[in-house]
């Protein structure tokens, strides 16, 4: 399995500079490093090239997608250059929705798949905190969540779905439910125990991802 580039795709309400992206990116650095410097006779391929994080606007959901779509589009003109996507909360919402139109493998770490009724709660004017990006939450901007629901999995995409059993934001039990006890669908899923939104199992799940990558298939199938 050759090494893969991942872009990874923040939560509401966050942005490139995320916990979680900044802990991917110094694991690949340092994990890259140290392969870079060992010995000529250890000849391991690292799993990543690197990992991308990107800022996307959250004023709708349609100047979200187009701004993740932007970039990935850049990046899939790379030639014998794989691409999985990764995303938590509402990027792996996002994930989901362009792994599954792109055909790419794809990592969804406590997705917001059933995001309506979070958004329901928090309707009127709001404030991007880590950009000061301001924007309002209303029916419109909740109905155009429904262009980028997925509600029929294409079943050869490999999936990675990582959650923590405690998160007290999304629904839980609707990620299961979709993924879940389909033997046909080329999907991992790791349930930690605990934990909460903001996902507390990095360490544990790093493993885990890494293996997913590695299982891939090689040749012209995912976008490889």
């Amino acid at each position: 399995m050759q090494s893969v580039i991942c872009l990874y795709l923040h939560g509401f309400l966050s942005s490139a500079n995320s916990q979680k992206g900044r802990w991917f990116v110094r694991q690949v650095q340092t994990e890259n490093h140290q392969i870079s410097h060992a010995s000529e006779t250890f000849l391991e391929q690292p799993v990543f090239t690197e990992i991308i994080t990107m800022t996307y606007p959250i004023s709708s959901p349609f100047e979200s997608v187009q701004k993740i779509e932007a970039l990935l589009q850049r990046l899939l003109t790379r030639k014998n250059q794989p691409i999985v996507l990764m995303g938590s909360s509402m990027g792996g919402f996002y994930a989901q929705f362009l792994g599954q139109k792109h055909k790419l493998p794809y990592i969804m770490i406590n997705p917001a798949l059933n995001p309506k009724p979070i958004f329901r709660q928090n309707l009127g004017v709001s404030t991007n905190p880590n950009t000061g990006e301001k924007f309002i939450i209303d029916e419109t901007y909740i109905q155009q969540l429904d262009s980028f629901d997925v509600a029929k999995l294409d079943k050869s995409i490999p999936t990675l779905l990582l959650m923590d059993e405690g998160d007290e934001v999304i629904d839980v039990a609707t990620a299961l439910m979709k993924y879940q006890n389909k033997n046909d669908l080329k999907t991992d899923i790791h349930v930690f125990k605990g934990g909460d939104h903001a996902f507390q199992h990095l360490s544990e799940a790093w493993p885990l991802i890494k293996t997913f990558i590695d299982r891939l298939d090689d040749g012209a199938v995912y976008g490889f």
